[in-house]
């Protein structure tokens, strides 16, 4: 499939391959399993370790190499084109599923749109692995950002006619309004499915 190579505002995403280099992309695997090795009462009160899905947060201050992606010029641009040159960094995680987790309803990362002006938020996925159809990638519905009925029923659909699978190299990020819906899909490799998720507020 032909991803958009610039922010599409009527699709509301756009794909950046290869975003991070390998060594780059090592470097943060390298300190988000370093983190998760950590002792329980030097962790974060929101990481979670146990089976089902790996979370940890507030990785800004926490990993010098994530902090660097955060930097990333195109990345920049990319969450410039959703929301404006003024923004907040709002969440800052990372998330693997593990084989059998990860499936999650269609929902969007602010409350529901009541009419179709600016986008307020802008969130980034950046696959620290493949993302294939079966490993659990992220899905989102096209232009479901500027769809008022499906606004309304963010966080209840399970399943959408037009949703597509967003899949691509290890490396690579999804920007996407983060009106869009879209959500994880169950992990049905053998192995986790790491991933950063990154979320911006418009300020």
């Amino acid at each position: 499939m032909d991803w958009p190579a610039t922010f599409s505002p009527e699709r509301g995403f756009v794909v950046l391959d290869g975003l991070l280099d390998d060594a780059l992309r090592e470097r943060v695997l390298a300190e988000c399993e370093a983190l998760l090795e950590m002792p329980p009462a030097q962790r974060h009160a929101r990481d979670r370790i146990a089976q089902g899905t790996r979370h940890l947060a507030q990785l800004a201050d926490r990993s010098s190499a994530v902090a660097e992606v955060l930097e990333l010029p195109r990345l920049i641009e990319a969450v410039t084109s959703i929301i404006g040159p003024q923004f907040m960094q709002t969440d800052v995680s990372f998330r693997a599923p593990q084989p059998g987790f990860g499936e999650q309803k269609l929902h969007a990362d602010d409350v529901p749109k009541l009419d179709n002006g600016p986008d307020r938020v802008a969130t980034a996925i950046v696959a620290l692995t493949d993302f294939t159809e079966r490993n659990g990638s992220t899905r989102l519905v096209p232009g479901s950002h500027r769809r008022l009925d499906l606004q309304r029923q963010a966080g209840s659909l399970d399943s959408h006619a037009d949703e597509i699978a967003l899949t691509g190299t290890a490396g690579s990020a999804f920007v996407f309004s983060g009106h869009l819906l879209h959500s994880g899909t169950k992990n049905q490799s053998d192995a986790d499915r790491p991933a950063l998720q990154l979320v911006w507020r418009s300020a």
